[in-house]
């Protein structure tokens, strides 16, 4: 049986490596320098930024009402809608109960719709400086208001709404045909052309 002996280098690297546990596990026991235990797999869940999308709703009426229209900022037709639906319970209190049920701005809702075109509980909050829970009470009294608007709008307003008047779209036909001439009829117009702009001289006297 061969036994191999290690040489004096690799002795020297085996006593060293030795040596060091020997004073990890030393120190390790008199408290001089602390193991830190192994950190335990965390259990909370990521956050899920999955959430509902914000709800936008896009303004049929922009730029269709306004002072600077023909309708105005208070347009005739849609003022009982307006009235109507901003003196909804919007704050879930009962007068029954001694609550008091506070209406919508009748002004903040005309002008939601003439200066937003996508209607947006952040947009709302940027225009009218409220807070975004009463924002969103105002999107949902838009979301209401619009299809009533879209019944009663007037002839004139549907003339002039994008998406039922778009540029290239007509509402008439050519009834004229054109007929080809006949052959007198080229000739006479040859004729004609030849001597058009002829001038007559005077006769010699």
């Amino acid at each position: 049986m061969t036994i191999t002996l290690l040489t004096p280098n690799q002795l020297g690297v085996l006593d060293h490596r030795i040596a060091a546990r020997a004073d990890a596990l030393i120190a390790a026991r008199t408290g001089r320098i602390q193991i830190k235990p192994k950190p335990k797999p965390s259990k909370e869940i990521p956050p899920n930024n999955r959430g509902r999308p914000p709800k936008s709703i896009a303004n049929p009426f922009y730029l269709l009402i306004g002072p600077t229209t023909n309708y105005g900022r208070y347009p005739l037709f849609a003022m009982d809608i307006f009235e109507g639906i901003a003196r909804l319970d919007w704050h879930d209190r009962g007068t029954s109960t001694g609550g008091k049920s506070m209406p919508l701005s009748v002004r903040n809702l005309v002008i939601i719709l003439e200066y937003l075109e996508k209607v947006t509980s952040e947009s709302v909050c940027q225009t009218l400086r409220i807070a975004e829970r009463h924002a969103q009470r105002y999107v949902k009294a838009i979301e209401l208001i619009i299809p009533h608007m879209m019944k009663a709008k007037p002839k004139s307003l549907i003339l002039n709404m994008e998406e039922i008047h778009e540029p290239g779209n007509h509402d008439w036909e050519d009834v004229d045909e054109l007929t080809q001439p006949s052959t007198d009829e080229l000739a006479k117009l040859h004729h004609d052309l030849r001597t058009l702009g002829a001038i007559e001289l005077p006769p010699h006297v």
